[in-house]
């Protein structure tokens, strides 16, 4: 039949147009995660050459980088980071950062991890959480927090135990301040001793609690391939450390730790004067002493003075402690 004059055959267009535009914002939005992608493994690249070059070595056996549509998600298998004395190994390492966030980072290691200490050899770290969050923005230094869920601390075959064989919690923060200050916080609950060693015999067995609360100066200055190098170079450029609150609790045995301008020498190991109020100061200079952590000379001087300074055994006693390099003595 004849068509009507005037009519005409009905437009697709506004059916296709809308099918159309969500095809082309989905291939920008691909091409903008694979570009992302790529930046991120390029960035990563680029670090493992920069820690290189300060003496860290850093290697994984496996990398896979996924999480498209909206998120970036980083595996590293047995991921090994080796900085000549202290070396650190992850069975499974995992980031994530969401795509409109790529500098903000949160990571895992669901497997827990291996320490290995320059003297007392491997100590594998398991828990039920083992998180951290990582903020790195485009000026200034880092954010860093740590924490770790009903952890436990065990040497590997031949290695030294560790001073707690397990933690309810521990935490760590760096926040970034003005200045070129940060602050740095930490926090350790329901510490269980290993027999033996230090918290166990400065506390008899009892359990081990501790907090920090400080402030360091010049922290664009803490750069180097090793914490050493680090430290060292910190203190090359004047940087110090302020105590601003600092406890630890072993069974009975409770201390304060106090300090203004703790710095770094050259050798990287921290030194300056810390001033600690304890009570019990006889029994904690004793295992002090018996520990290798300060000498049986200076650890029987110290008594005498806190038994001059203290009513009896159980006052506190304030006394001022001289670190220098990597040995404690009692500040004339």
């Amino acid at each position: 039949m004849p068509q009507a004059p005037g009519a005409r055959k009905p437009r697709r267009l506004g059916l296709w147009m809308p099918i159309g535009i969500a095809g082309i914002l989905a291939a920008a939005w691909s091409a903008g995660w694979l570009l992302a992608a790529r930046e991120v493994e390029r960035r990563l690249d680029a670090g493992v050459l920069a820690l290189a070059s300060g003496g860290v070595a850093v290697e994984w056996s496996g990398r896979r980088l996924y999480g498209y549509p909206f998120r970036l998600n980083l595996d590293l298998a047995d991921l090994r980071v080796d900085g000549g004395a202290w070396a650190v190994r992850i069975p499974r390492f995992e980031a994530q950062a969401f795509l409109h966030a790529p500098r903000s980072w949160l990571a895992a290691a669901p497997e827990g991890l291996t320490v290995f200490r320059p003297e007392g050899g491997g100590l594998e770290v398991r828990g039920q959480r083992l998180l951290s969050s990582l903020v790195l923005p485009r000026t200034g230094p880092l954010r860093l927090s740590a924490e770790g869920l009903n952890l436990s601390f065990a040497p590997t075959p031949g290695a030294r135990a560790f001073a707690l064989a397990s933690a309810g919690r521990l935490e760590f923060h760096l926040r970034p301040g003005p200045d070129d200050r940060a602050a740095v916080f930490l926090r350790l609950e329901e510490g269980a001793p290993t027999p033996g060693r230090l918290f166990a015999d400065l506390g008899s067995g009892g359990g081990v609690s501790a907090a920090m609360d400080a402030r360091l100066d010049h922290t664009s200055a803490l750069r180097g391939g090793t914490l050493a190098q680090a430290l060292a170079a910190w203190g090359a450029a004047g940087g110090q450390l302020d105590l601003n609150e600092a406890g630890l609790t072993a069974g009975k045995t409770r201390l304060s730790l106090a300090t203004k301008g703790l710095r770094a020498g050259a050798d990287g190991q921290l030194e300056g004067r810390v001033t600690v109020t304890a009570a019990r100061v006889p029994a904690l200079l004793t295992a002090l002493a018996r520990q290798g952590v300060m000498s049986p000379t200076e650890a029987a001087g110290g008594i005498a003075a806190a038994l001059m300074l203290g009513k009896n055994r159980g006052d506190d006693v304030r006394l001022d402690l001289e670190i220098s390099g990597g040995e404690v003595r009692v500040a004339g």
